[in-house]
């Protein structure tokens, strides 16, 4: 247990450095005295703390000076879309759920507004040019959806969390116009910020709803399903609602996540943590693209293909023409 408990110090020290305003500094080169005198910390307390960042890669020792690695000086800037709170938030979250796996069913409880908002924030990237470039090499492998995006959809995006697949597909398609449909408040909230930031709220249309209840019928020419946080009891009513929205011969767009565990090997710890706290989101662990293909083709979805991407497996399947 001390052993484990190594990870749990790192996180808190990071924290504690993020909130003291340090990683802001140590984006610039800034030696241990430099950096005790603007933060008031002795210089030897201050080089302890430094000596153990630099073990964890936080921080890179330039001998007479330091400053971030890359990787955090990327963090700290959010360059990504995710940055440094964003991901301390996700750890927290995942901390509290993870304690609550002991407890009988009936007294689990499931992440209110501000928790889902957490999760999504770590999972949602904006629209940054390295988000664009990476959507743009995917969209190259999607052909046929390609196209239809270039044509200006509309698009159906079901699950649209803060909206980091969405916001960057609208920024590389001008013409293209969308629909979000995301069931929680605060985080549809949020996906409404990201929109206007990206300069695109005037071409999508964010619903907080839950999916299931759409009434769209025939509008859409493709559709795009972050299947992995729908829940058992509700996926076959949301393909419906989908299959439903899509005009005929639309296409729906999945992507494998957290394929099955496969192989010789036991799973890692990491793995088994990872499941125990998914699973407890009702998200959807261990579906193949087999096993979404298959899904989707009793929902009435035909021509189901499996398509390898820069963003992992993808499955695209059609609503039949007649």
């Amino acid at each position: 247990m001390k052993g484990w408990a190594e990870g749990l110090e790192l996180i808190e020290l990071v924290r504690a450095a993020h909130r003291a305003g340090w990683l802001e500094r140590l984006r610039d080169d800034m030696s241990a005295a430099e950096l005790a005198s603007v933060t008031g910390v002795s210089a030897e307390q201050v080089s302890n703390v430094l000596a153990v960042l630099v073990s964890a890669g936080v921080v890179q020792d330039g001998e007479k000076s330091f400053r971030l690695s890359p990787a955090f000086d990327a963090l700290v800037a959010g360059a990504s879309g995710v940055d440094v709170s964003t991901v301390l938030g996700g750890v927290e979250l995942a901390r509290a759920q993870v304690a609550q796996a002991v407890r009988p069913t009936g007294q689990q409880r499931r992440p209110d507004g501000e928790q889902a908002l957490r999760l999504a924030r770590d999972w949602g990237v904006r629209a940054t040019p390295g988000a664009r470039q990476l959507y743009g090499m995917l969209y190259e492998t999607l052909g046929d959806y390609r196209d239809r995006l270039e044509q200006g959809g509309p698009l159906l995006d079901v699950g649209s969390g803060v909206g980091g697949a969405l916001l960057t597909t609208l920024t590389l398609f001008d013409g293209l116009r969308a629909v979000g449909v995301e069931t929680v408040p605060e985080v549809a909230a949020e996906l409404g910020r990201r929109a206007r930031d990206a300069g695109v709220a005037d071409r999508v249309d964010v619903r907080t709803a839950d999916a299931r209840v759409l009434r769209d019928e025939s509008i859409f020419t493709v559709s795009y399903w972050a299947q992995v946080f729908f829940p058992a009891e509700a996926r076959a009513d949301t393909l419906a609602a989908i299959f439903r929205a899509l005009r005929p011969d639309g296409l729906l767009l999945v992507q494998e996540l957290f394929p099955p565990e496969s192989g010789p090997e036991e799973p890692s710890t990491r793995t088994r943590l990872d499941r125990l706290f998914y699973r407890q989101q009702h998200i959807a662990w261990g579906m193949s693209a087999e096993d979404l293909a298959a899904e989707g083709h009793a929902a009435g979805f035909r021509d189901t293909r499996i398509v390898a991407s820069p963003l992992g497996r993808l499955v695209v399947m059609r609503k039949p023409a007649g």
